[in-house]
């Protein structure tokens, strides 16, 4: 027993040495923690904590808890691996093979292929489905993991796994190579509709858009799509660049204030000389949804704010704030957020985001009323395709979507349909209805519930309207309430609204 007391006060002598013996401090000498006790902190524990830990991995963890105190995710320290994959996002950039993607419910699919890329070159094309990456089965994978998976070093080889309609699986090998991702791409749809989609804001967005949308004109569009869905932002200037081609020289675009409050507006320039902006008169719809983010923002808030597009789609996300990269002298960066930015109105959307003119919620929908509203249709055409699960909305494809037939009765997609037909369509879960809201008709639905209201007037829903794995279907005998008429030929389904 003597020994064990005796070796209990050898380890609180020790701990005492340890603590304080060695460097007295006193509060009242020390009274509040500044640099010295910080490196003092990492002294100690580099020299003495029993996981021996590295120099750099202390530091870096020291970084990431200061930067983690400003509770703000847009300031970062970028390693310089880190800074370089930045950069080459922004200049668009990098080792792949040139393939677009987007998630789907097991697999990526394939959006597009760049030219002259490896998977271009290849005949991948848009629709394909990438089910395995050198043999390893990829299902339900974040796209984020699949992309690095894809990515890799130039010149080393890969080998894809394609699933395609109508045809059997099948593998490609494709070597790496560097890629320059355009960000801007267009086209004309039927009739006079230009359409142009930015998919970030890089160095040369301005370029690349005024070049197409020059070309879109040139082949006789008078009107406009500018698809800015799914755009994270990025630089401030290549968006001034973008706004530019829709308002007047010298007018603001948008207004950044700093953490001193200092104010400064961004003007809108001539471009190459001219008085007046490219896009004069033409009217234009934005497509914007819950991914519409930072400098996309900032278009597109410019735009409605002047009254010069309509924005169709979904609430943005609503990040209006700008950051400052810093590089390092010991390498790496510091991105750092250093301003507020503010609509031409005014408007300040940071954690708000954008109001839509037109509320349209379906996915791939929004096109397809865009396309309407230009054209001033107020004729809505719904194509249901059976045997494919395909649906096609004022002659636009839009993507697949099933209908429901029980007992010789067809059920069909209520947001989808609805939306198609020009009503705005909510879900609100604290009241637990479905509300319809158009210039002609007004409707609440309750999944699960056993009536529904049509114009004031309450009708059973014993057979009219389904709840399916937390989507509504209504049958097709409700349509007459939404001024809208179907007919069935063979497999096809077509429901109309004049």
């Amino acid at each position: 027993m003597r020994k064990m007391h005796f070796l209990h006060f050898i380890l609180v002598i020790v701990l005492i040495c340890i603590l304080g013996g060695a460097r007295p401090s006193f509060a009242a000498e020390h009274p509040a923690p500044g640099m010295d006790t910080l490196e003092e902190i990492l002294s100690d524990v580099q020299l003495l904590h029993i996981s021996v830990p590295d120099n750099q991995t202390l530091v870096k963890g020291a970084i990431e808890g200061l930067i983690e105190t400003l509770d703000d995710p847009y300031t970062n320290y970028l390693t310089p691996e880190e800074l370089r994959e930045f950069r080459n996002t922004i200049d668009g950039n990098y080792v792949g093979i040139g393939v677009q993607m987007q998630p789907g419910k097991i697999y990526p699919q394939v959006l597009n292929t760049i030219e002259n890329t490896p998977a271009g070159k290849a005949g991948i094309r848009p629709g394909d489905w990438i089910i395995k990456i050198d043999g390893v089965d990829i299902s339900n994978e974040l796209l984020g993991q699949v992309v690095e998976k894809i990515r890799g070093p130039a010149g080393t080889k890969l080998t894809l796994t394609i699933r395609r309609d109508g045809a059997a699986d099948f593998d490609i090998i494709l070597t790496r190579a560097g890629v320059t991702t355009p960000t801007v791409s267009g086209d004309v749809l039927n009739g006079n509709v230009g359409y142009i989609y930015i998919s970030m804001f890089g160095d040369l967005t301005g370029d690349e858009f005024k070049k197409i949308l020059g070309k879109l004109i040139e082949r006789g569009a008078s009107k406009l799509i500018l698809d800015l869905r799914d755009n994270p932002g990025g630089i401030i200037h290549p968006a001034l660049s973008v706004g530019g081609n829709f308002i007047e020289p010298g007018n603001v675009v948008v207004s950044i204030c700093d953490n001193l409050g200092n104010r400064e507006e961004y003007l809108a320039e001539r471009l190459d000389g001219q008085d007046m902006p490219i896009i004069k008169d033409m009217t234009v719809a934005v497509l914007v949804n819950e991914y519409t983010s930072s400098a996309a923002e900032l278009v597109a808030g410019a735009l409605q704010d002047y009254g010069l597009a309509t924005l169709i789609g979904g609430q943005t996300f609503g990040k209006g704030t700008v950051q400052a990269v810093i590089p390092l002298e010991t390498g790496g960066a510091l991105k750092i957020t250093v301003a507020r930015y503010f609509t031409p109105r005014d408007r300040a959307i940071d954690g708000t985001g954008l109001k839509p003119d037109v509320q349209v919620l379906t996915p791939d929908l929004s096109p397809a009323v865009a396309y309407a509203y230009l054209n001033g249709d107020e004729d809505y055409t719904i194509v249901f395709d059976r045997d494919r699960d395909e649906v096609v909305v004022n002659g636009i494809l839009i993507g697949n979507e099933r209908i429901i037939q029980l007992q010789n009765k067809i059920y069909l997609p209520l947001r989808l349909l609805l939306e198609s037909l020009g009503y705005k369509v909510d879900w609100l879960p604290g009241e637990g209805v479905v509300q319809v809201v158009g210039s002609q008709s007004a409707a609440s639905f309750y999944p699960g519930g056993d009536y529904y209201i049509v114009n004031g007037q309450t009708y059973p829903a014993t057979a009219e309207v389904l709840s399916i794995e937390g989507h509504m279907y209504i049958q097709e005998s409700l349509l007459p309430f939404f001024k809208a008429m179907i007919r069935h030929e063979g497999n096809t389904v077509i429901i109309e609204k004049k």
